[in-house]
């Protein structure tokens, strides 16, 4: 999805911009007067005023004119409020801003997150299958036994249960190792499970973001 669709989302509601910036802008290392003069930005962009005064944007604020611009420049560098001169009709130019890497850096940001949540998850899920392991086999696993599974859980994506199941099906085979339970594994995947193949809206993972 591009920024044009998220827009789009922002425009009809679907998103709140106001939500979204309020549970995020910490993230961004910008303070509460920068996030309530982005959602200000936003308002004046919905109704289609493209051009950014200070001192109008003052008038909207608690704060003065001068501490307005200071901000402005600030988040301006930072990137989260962008500028562009484009030519009107008249012939005569004119600067126009725009918000869009500050979105972009947003639903980044919240994909970072779930990354790392997803990373952390998986290494713990790795600890708990590695004593079961061995709790079964009784003996240690070996490097490459420890790469196997995580390798089950990251890119083959398994479940815990999935690998679990695996394993005591491998036990009550009397078949100790790795490379079998790796074949039951492999078994499962050719019945079809609907359920391993489900989507979610595209909707729902942009919601998540600032559900977290």
């Amino acid at each position: 999805m591009d920024i044009k669709d998220i827009k789009r989302y922002i425009n009809n509601n679907t998103i709140d911009f106001t939500e979204l910036i309020l549970n995020n802008y910490y993230k961004l290392g910008i303070d509460e007067t920068d996030a309530v003069i982005m959602v200000k930005l936003h308002y004046l962009l919905k109704n289609n005023i493209t051009f950014i005064s200070p001192k109008q944007l003052s008038e909207m604020l608690s704060i003065s004119t001068q501490t307005t611009s200071r901000r402005l420049n600030s988040l301006i560098e930072k990137g989260y409020i962008q500028i562009e001169v484009v030519n009107k009709k008249n012939g005569k130019q004119s600067e126009i801003f725009n918000l869009d890497y500050l979105i972009e850096k947003i639903l980044k940001n919240g994909d970072e997150n779930r990354s790392k949540k997803k990373q952390l998850k998986n290494k713990t899920l790795e600890s708990k299958l590695a004593t079961l392991f061995e709790e079964e086999f009784k003996k240690p696993l070996s490097v490459l036994d420890i790469q196997t599974i995580t390798k089950w859980l990251g890119e083959d994506r398994y479940t815990y249960e999935d690998i679990k199941d695996a394993l005591f099906e491998a036990v009550r085979n009397r078949k100790l190792t790795i490379k079998y339970v790796d074949s039951i594994l492999l078994r499962k995947d050719d019945k079809p499970d609907k359920k391993r193949y489900k989507k979610t809206t595209t909707i729902s993972d942009l919601k998540k973001i600032w559900e977290e």
